[in-house]
Formats: C-alpha cells, sequence, structure tokens
C-alpha cells in the first residue's frame, strides 16, 4: 500500500517537474537544531536586547546581566597588578639620576683629595732625603696617601652599585611572582563580567526569549534560543525495502508547501534502528512496515525549511554515481 502511495505521489512531481523519473519520494518535516545561550554564572537580568523572531548577526549583543560585583572587582584586580608591576619595576631599576650625580661629585672630590695626597708624598720624598722634614711628616703623608685611594675606589664601587638594581635576587622572584597571581586575577575578573553580558555566537533567528528584564537568572538556564540557518535540516522516513538505495551522501530534493524552489540536500544521518515495528514476526510482506529515521541538510538556502513544516523528499541520486 505505502510502495503504491509513493508511486502515485511520485508520478504527479514527475508530471509537475518536481522530480525525475522513477525517484522514490518520501514524507518528513522539517527540523532545527537549537543553540540555547545560557549565562554560567548567576545574576538578574538588566537588559534583554532581542525580540523572538528577530534575526541577529554573529557577536551581536543579546542580553546582560547585572554586574556591578563584577565590574568592582575587575577595577580592584587591575589596581593590585599596576601596584605589582610598579614594585617589581621599582626593584629592577637602579638609584635615581640625581642620586647618581651625588656619587659622581663624591668620586671626584676623592680623586682630587687623592691628587693632593700624591703631590704632597711626592715632595715629602724629595724633602727626606736632604733632611727638610721628619720621617714621621713622610709616615703621616703616606698614610694620607693611602686613604685618598681607597676612598677614591670606594666611591667607584658605590657608583657601579647604583647604577645597579636596588632589590635582591629573591626580592625580585617574589616580585615576579606577585605581578603573575595579579594578572592571573585580573584574566579571572575579566572573564567573570565578560558572562554578565553574551552575545550571538553566530548569524541565526532568534526562536524564543525565556526570560524578562528583572528576572533572576541561575548559572546555566538559557535566557535566548537560537537557530542558526545550519542548523536547519529535514527528517524523513524510509522503509526498509528501499533504506539501502539512500545512505548518507546520497542527494535529495526537499519540497514543501508554499516553497517557491525545491531545495536540493544530501542524506547526512541515517538513523541504526526502526523508528516503528510491528509485533509479529518479520517477513517479505511486512518488512515495508519499518521505518527508518534519515536526515538530510539542504546545500543551501536551509532557511526555507521551517521546523515542524511538513516536506516530501525525493531520493534522485547518490553523490559517487
Amino acid at each position: 500500500m505505502l510502495d503504491k502511495i509513493h508511486s502515485a505521489f511520485t508520478a504527479l512531481l514527475v508530471m509537475l517537474g518536481l522530480a525525475q523519473p522513477n525517484a522514490m519520494t518520501f514524507q518528513g518535516y522539517g527540523e532545527g537544531e537549537y543553540v540555547m545561550v545560557a549565562p554560567q554564572i548567576a545574576g538578574t537580568l538588566e537588559t534583554l536586547n532581542v525580540e523572538r523572531g528577530q534575526s541577529v548577526h554573529k557577536g551581536d549583543l543579546l542580553f546582560t546581566l547585572e554586574h556591578a560585583d563584577e565590574t568592582a572587582a575587575l577595577n580592584q584586580a587591575k589596581a593590585n597588578a599596576d601596584h605589582a608591576e610598579s614594585t617589581l619595576a621599582d626593584l629592577l631599576k637602579g638609584k635615581r639620576p640625581t642620586e647618581i650625580d651625588t656619587l659622581v661629585a663624591q668620586r671626584d672630590q676623592a680623586s682630587a683629595a687623592l691628587d693632593i695626597a700624591t703631590i704632597n708624598y711626592t715632595r715629602d720624598q724629595q724633602q727626606i732625603k736632604i733632611k727638610a722634614i721628619s720621617q714621621a711628616v713622610l709616615d703621616a703623608d703616606k698614610a694620607t696617601l693611602d686613604q685618598a685611594k681607597a676612598h677614591l675606589a670606594e666611591t667607584e664601587a658605590d657608583i657601579a652599585t647604583g647604577k645597579l638594581s636596588t632589590g635582591r635576587d629573591d626580592a625580585i622572584k617574589a616580585a615576579e611572582a606577585d605581578v603573575a597571581a595579579d594578572a592571573a586575577a585580573v584574566a579571572s575578573a575579566q572573564w567573570r563580567l565578560d558572562q554578565k553580558t553574551l552575545a550571538a555566537p553566530s548569524d541565526a533567528f532568534v526562536f524564543d526569549t525565556l526570560y524578562r528584564p528583572g528576572e533572576f537568572i541561575d548559572s546555566g538556564k538559557p535566557v535566548v534560543s537560537l537557530l542558526p540557518a545550519p542548523n536547519i535540516r529535514a527528517r524523513f522516513f524510509v522503509p526498509e525495502p528501499q533504506l539501502a538505495k539512500a545512505p548518507a551522501g546520497t542527494k535529495v530534493t526537499i519540497h514543501c508547501d508554499g516553497c517557491r524552489q525545491l531545495i536540493q540536500a544530501h542524506v547526512t544521518y541515517v538513523s541504526p534502528q526502526a523508528e516503528y515495528s510491528p509485533p509479529e514476526l518479520f517477513n517479505r510482506e511486512n518488512r515495508d512496515r519499518l521505518l527508518y529515521l534519515l536526515e538530510a541538510t539542504p546545500d543551501e538556502k536551509p532557511e526555507l525549511l521551517h521546523p515542524g513544516q511538513p516536506v516530501d523528499v525525493t531520493i534522485t541520486a547518490r553523490e559517487d554515481e
């Protein structure tokens, strides 16, 4: 009986130019896989930026939850990160230019003192030969010369140290760890704030909105239901005897009431189980009562189909033929 109905309907489609001779036509319906957009953090719905029946593009704002706490937490995390970076920068840099200038001046003074001490000691060495001075004076000037040399070396070392970082290695490592931890805290706070403002993940049709502004939303509860065009397909049922003629990849043509054009598609799913099983044992006479679910994805313009809309699916040829 089913074969006769299929044959009569196919003949009608052939007469109307909607199907090829010897094609098989089966009944089905449009189906859609919805994208349920939900926040991962609970909060009160502050704004709902879309309406049911509206089309949205990827990145369009869908809704926002109240986010005063998250904004404050992010600002605090950024302030802590700035403080940690400033501390590390202070440890890594040397003394200020004015402090370095002071050390240079002290070195110049020490150098001048060394010059005077050198002159005095050189003169004393000449005078001691003619006994113009005592040995005590020579020894005193020699000590002054040695002190001047030591003082000059000290000031030069101070300058070299002043140009190095002021922090110790362990203090610098601790500051670097603080910077990394505060950066992670900023990222975490930013993520929590971002979860309060959700945008469309792709171009889609707004199928439904489930809450209104002012309502409290638990984490994971969908607020907007989207239907992207690529998620629309046709489901149809094929009797067991014809199942082998419609494997995945088979080309099909979809016709629906009111559609201005045929929709070209291909089979993307074949159910491994029968949708309907009679209670008696199967034999050659009743095998055609076993119906298998198949899905066909439109090659283009899937938006012409509507979920739940009755369709007729005609099998034409497989892609590998």
